[in-house]
């Protein structure tokens, strides 16, 4: 059987999204050594909050859920609870504002969502070559403000986004579009992005930024804080 094979039959999909979660872990660990520090990644006991781990770093810590798809299986979004998106009550005032309603603020995990992308040409060949995708709804409300732009995912679309999931009913759930994602280099990205290594990250902060906000100078600071973490043919 090649990778590929492999990696494309749906009775070895669990086992994909646990060799692609191993490899980004171990990417993760050594690039939390590299900074001195031990990066724990737990699991949950039970399966029922949208979350794959948490990844953590003394007291500061993020949930993350995986997904993995082929890059030539057509897949385009995934559905995602909405409650571990919104944000936390601890992180209640970061929430995104729109239209006078906070997303979130309450249960909310404040999560993340890491996409891995094999490439099916390289499983061709018998190698394993991943690219990244990430969303969380400070990323959402980064497209909103005009703090990013993308040419797929428009502030309308992240508004619109933003107001499903602030909405949406206890134990609801929103498809996420791979277009609605930012890509990333590495998932190292979440480290300094929600960890704070290896240096500390405005990422969290930002995410309160509302229409009201000075954009001319937050515009320079969000784009430094991701801008070695994306592709160069990201905008």
């Amino acid at each position: 059987m090649t990778l590929v094979d492999f990696l494309s039959d749906p009775k070895h999909f669990v086992a994909r999204e646990r060799l692609l979660h191993t490899k980004a872990t171990l990417d993760m660990k050594l690039a939390a050594a590299h900074c001195g520090v031990q990066l724990q990644v737990t699991e949950p006991e039970i399966d029922n909050l949208g979350h794959d781990f948490i990844a953590s770093v003394s007291f500061d810590q993020v949930y993350l859920q995986n997904k993995a798809t082929l890059s030539k299986a057509n897949v385009e979004r995934w559905e995602i609870h909405t409650r571990f998106l919104e944000a936390s009550f601890k992180d209640r005032d970061l929430a995104p504002v729109v239209h006078g309603l906070p997303v979130g603020g309450m249960e909310g995990a404040f999560g993340g969502f890491l996409l891995h992308e094999v490439s099916t040409e390289a499983a061709a060949l018998g190698e394993l070559k991943v690219s990244y995708w990430y969303f969380d709804i400070i990323f959402a409300n980064a497209v909103r403000t005009g703090l990013w732009k993308s040419n797929t995912f428009s502030p309308q679309q992240a508004e619109s986004l933003l107001v499903d999931i602030a909405k949406a009913d206890r134990g609801g759930r929103v498809k996420i579009r791979k277009a609605f994602m930012l890509p990333i280099t590495s998932p190292n990205a979440i480290l300094n992005l929600r960890l704070h290594l290896p240096r500390p990250s405005n990422w969290n902060s930002l995410g309160s930024v509302n229409d009201t906000w000075d954009q001319s100078c937050l515009v320079d600071l969000w784009r430094r804080e991701i801008s070695c973490w994306v592709p160069d043919t990201s905008e």
